[in-house]
């Protein structure tokens, strides 16, 4: 039955469905016709001569789920404290405008001398590089391997996109912020 319709009929129908779609639900009292558009900005108050640049956003990051003195978060914490211990950990990975562009050679050449301890990948093209361990992975431990053994310090790793340095062994998992030397957040089993 619908094959028989013609297009115009059919084109027609909806561009009524549509303009009533437009006068309804939680926008409609919003007016587009009026509303500036986006090739002209609004007109902003004239700054002072002497006014600063704007400074870029602050980096905002979810609640750290446990105090950096004690960084680690045990399976027998409560949920809530799970829960934000992943938030936490998917931040301090999240790239931000800021960030440099990540430098997948670079990582890799890190990751190469950190062979020496454990058995490195780069993840997220360079934004992290994991070191899996047998045993022996704490929050100490991916500073002191970069530092110790690759010579360069987590300023640098920052400089090329590294935002994460990881270590994990069968019980304990440790990341080890970039940004901050004192961003390390573990999970145990």
């Amino acid at each position: 039955m619908m094959r028989d319709v013609p297009f115009a009929v059919c084109l027609a129908a909806c561009s009524s469905v549509c303009a009533a779609c437009e006068k309804s639900g939680p926008l409609a009292d919003l007016d587009t016709r009026s509303a500036p558009s986006a090739a002209a900005p609004p007109p902003a108050a004239a700054a002072p001569a002497d006014a600063a640049p704007a400074a870029p956003a602050a980096r905002v990051m979810p609640p750290r789920p446990v105090p950096t003195t004690n960084p680690t978060v045990l399976i027998t914490m409560p949920e809530q404290v799970q829960l934000l211990a992943i938030q936490y950990m998917a931040a301090m990975q999240a790239p931000q405008p800021s960030d440099a562009p990540a430098d997948p050679a670079y990582a890799k050449q890190i990751a190469d001398q950190l062979r020496a301890i454990a058995k490195t990948d780069v993840v997220s093209s360079g934004r992290r590089i994991d070191m899996i361990m047998e045993k022996g992975c704490d929050a100490t431990l991916p500073r002191e391997s970069v530092a110790r053994h690759t010579g360069a310090s987590l300023t640098a790793l920052l400089a090329h996109g590294v935002l994460v340095v990881r270590c994990a062994d069968r019980a304990l998992q440790c990341l080890q912020s970039t940004r901050d030397a004192s961003d390390v957040l573990c999970t145990r089993k």
